[in-house]
């Protein structure tokens, strides 16, 4: 190992080193560091201590694939987002080298200072899973499988916890020290999860480890662990578990992987758009949203179904390509020092999280375990006879100034707009369409935002709000007739649809598509058209409602369909309404609605406001508030603006 350079080095290391560990607690917490506090110090510390001055391989593809990420945004089609992941390829790229420079000292560091965020953060998974059993259960359900949703420690989803907790599991195996405690708590959280994809990940690293690692001690340990908190889990939530292992037994477990395989076919087809350079990084939901994300029944979901999608649709032949020469390198770098214990863990690990990216694509998503991915990068050992001496005294402050330079922009309010001035626009066009004296600037400005964003097709359905409000409902109908035809389960167009066929006097397609539209939202018949229509005009009122009493599921309606024909048929005063309910509820019963329509409002509360509400039989309920067209647009819209575009539909409002 090489030896410090200068006497008051040690000190200096260990405050790195105590640096790195702090950042790896705030992105474990997802602490917000608005101005970026944390790069500026490890720039800074970059600047102290400099470069390695041996480079193999691995150093090389992780610099291209940083400086891919940041070119990448000049033509991604969303730049924001994809400015963010290459913010963070750029944060992960300085703190490799940074990782790597403490540990060519040969200093004897604090990494097991680690273990206080860790345990932390352990404590609090474990605990809050036990509030959340506990308020599941208290309600009258006879397990938690169907309710994980409202499990989120530390803010994640259950997806995203439990691929933090196979990182994190790595890190402590790496660590060995002291780690019984740790990995005791680690195991029983990843159990815990009820992950499909978690549970196979982790079958393989336990598998793998008890194989390959040494030496046979550490065999033992993680084997014996692993079955432990596998029967201590089973012990305690047989269900569940059985329930999981099953993998494909639940209504949610079906449905959850049919929309992966739509979603695949989904991401060829764009993929197919853009080979080369693809759409830009995080713009998957983008590139796939007018074949993936229109359909009203659907929740919207930011996540690719698997990684290799996600990498071909995002950052296209190019950017797949320099990915998959890192994994290559890596898996040389490990083949070659396979001997050596840190090599094998850190391969189960990486292995492990690669597996579980397989089933839904959140690692390169999730900042902490992307992070994670490079500090096991520069924890692998290297083969000194491999590595090639790299003499440029000017790159010592080149990452630095790069960093520099990422730090000013994120810092600059102006900046985003310059990158992608959508957001702004799209505010004052959704200002400017409320006055009829400004409309015309609005329409400037959605012609603006469309030839930037043409596959947004949010973008024409407000186009033609904006020729409905400008008296031309026949230009509105001709726009939204082929959107509602491509995308009948879409309630936004075909409701849109309806209220302009209804200010063209023709009544009869008003009420195919109103019913239309209702079927898959049945919360449209709160609102103020539904209203209007009884009180001015009953013969279309009546009509309307005789149309929606003949519906009736369909032989392979889903628990989903269920709940909205139970709805619609509770409105029309139909008989069968309980039957629907309680029908959608017996295969499915993760849907609120149909509890409170049922009177259940104990369970209704508890899927209402989550199950770490404070006295949730006091909670008061709140009132239905009509479904306005704004919010029926904000619904469907504002998750989309918010991600793509950095809009925030709740700012300015109270």
């Amino acid at each position: 190992m090489k030896q410090p350079t200068f006497s008051n080095s040690i000190g200096i290391f260990c405050g790195i080193a105590i640096l790195l560990l702090a950042v790896m607690a705030m992105l474990l917490f997802q602490i917000e560091d608005r101005y970026q506090i944390g790069l500026l110090l490890m720039a800074g510390a970059l600047c102290v201590v400099g470069l390695p001055s041996r480079w193999q391989a691995i150093d090389g593809w992780l610099c291209l694939i940083a400086l891919y990420e940041g070119v990448s945004c000049s033509w991604a089609a969303c730049p924001l987002p994809a400015s963010r992941t290459a913010f963070y390829a750029l944060y992960g790229l300085i703190s490799y080298f940074l990782v790597r420079r403490l540990l060519d000292t040969g200093v004897k560091l604090p990494w097991s200072a680690s273990y206080l965020p860790i345990g932390i953060a352990l404590l609090l998974s474990l605990g809050s899973f036990f509030v959340f059993r506990n308020s599941v259960l208290g309600v009258g359900f006879p397990d938690t499988y169907s309710f994980r949703f409202l499990f989120r420690p530390l803010g994640y989803i259950t997806n995203v916890w439990s691929e933090v907790l196979l990182v994190l599991l790595g890190w402590i195996c790496l660590l060995r020290r002291h780690a019984l405690l740790f990995l005791i708590g680690a195991l029983v959280a990843i159990w815990f999860s009820f992950s499909r994809g978690a549970y196979i990940a982790l079958g393989i690293y336990g598998i793998i480890g008890v194989l390959w690692w040494k030496p046979r001690s550490a065999k033992w340990k993680l084997g014996l662990t692993v079955i432990a908190t596998f029967l201590l889990t089973y012990g305690l939530c047989p269900a569940e578990v059985q329930t999981t292992l099953q993998m494909n037994r639940t209504v949610s477990q079906q449905q959850s992987t049919g929309s992966r395989i739509h979603a695949t076919q989904a991401a060829w087809d764009a993929f197919c758009e853009r080979p080369l350079v693809g759409y830009g990084s995080n713009n998957f939901t983008y590139a796939v949203d007018a074949t993936l994300n229109q359909d009203s029944t659907r929740p919207y979901t930011s996540f690719a179904p698997n990684i290799v999608v996600q990498l071909l649709v995002e950052k296209g032949l190019v950017g797949t390509l320099l990915y998959a020469g890192l994994a290559v390198s890596l898996i040389v770098c490990i083949g070659r020092r396979r001997n050596e214990a840190e090599s094998r863990i850190i391969a189960c690990t990486l292995l492990a999280v690669g597996i579980k990216d397989l089933t839904q694509a959140t690692w390169l998503s999730t900042p902490f375990t992307l992070w994670m991915s490079y500090v096991f990068f520069a924890f692998l050992p290297r083969d000194e006879e491999k590595m090639r001496t790299v003499s440029l005294p000017w790159l010592r402050y080149l990452l630095p100034a790069w960093a520099g330079l990422y730090l000013l922009a994120w810092n600059m309010p102006s900046w985003k707009q310059y990158l992608d001035p959508t957001a702004h626009q799209l505010r004052r066009a959704l200002e400017a369409m409320e006055q009829p004296e400004t409309r015309s600037e609005a329409a400037r400005l959605l012609t603006a935002v469309e030839a930037r964003h043409p596959e947004d097709i949010q973008i024409r359905y407000l186009q033609a709000r904006l020729l409905l409000w400008n008296g031309a409902p026949d230009s509105a109908a001709a726009v939204w007739q082929p959107l509602a035809e491509r995308y009948p389960r879409n309630s936004l167009y075909t409701w849109s649809l309806a209220e302009a066929y209804y200010q063209q006097e023709a009544k009869e397609k008003a009420l195919s598509s109103a019913v239309e539209a209702i079927r898959y939202t049945p919360r449209l018949l709160t609102s103020e058209r539904v209203a209007q229509w009884q009180q001015n005009d009953t013969a279309f009122y009546r009509a309307l409602r005789h149309r929606l009493y003949a519906l009736t599921p369909a032989p392979d309606a889903s628990p989903s369909d269920y709940a909205r024909y139970g709805y619609i048929a509770r409105w029309c005063g139909h008989p069968q309404a309980e039957t629907y309910l309680r029908t959608a509820l017996q295969r499915l019963p993760n849907l609120a609605t149909p509890w409170h329509l049922l009177g259940d409002d104990r369970k209704y509360r508890l899927l209402l406001y989550g199950a770490f509400q404070q006295d949730l039989s006091k909670a008061k309920l709140p009132e239905e508030e009509p479904l306005s067209d704004t919010r029926l647009l904000e619904m469907a819209y504002a998750p989309k603006c918010q991600h793509w575009y950095g809009l925030d539909w709740t700012e300015g409002k109270e």
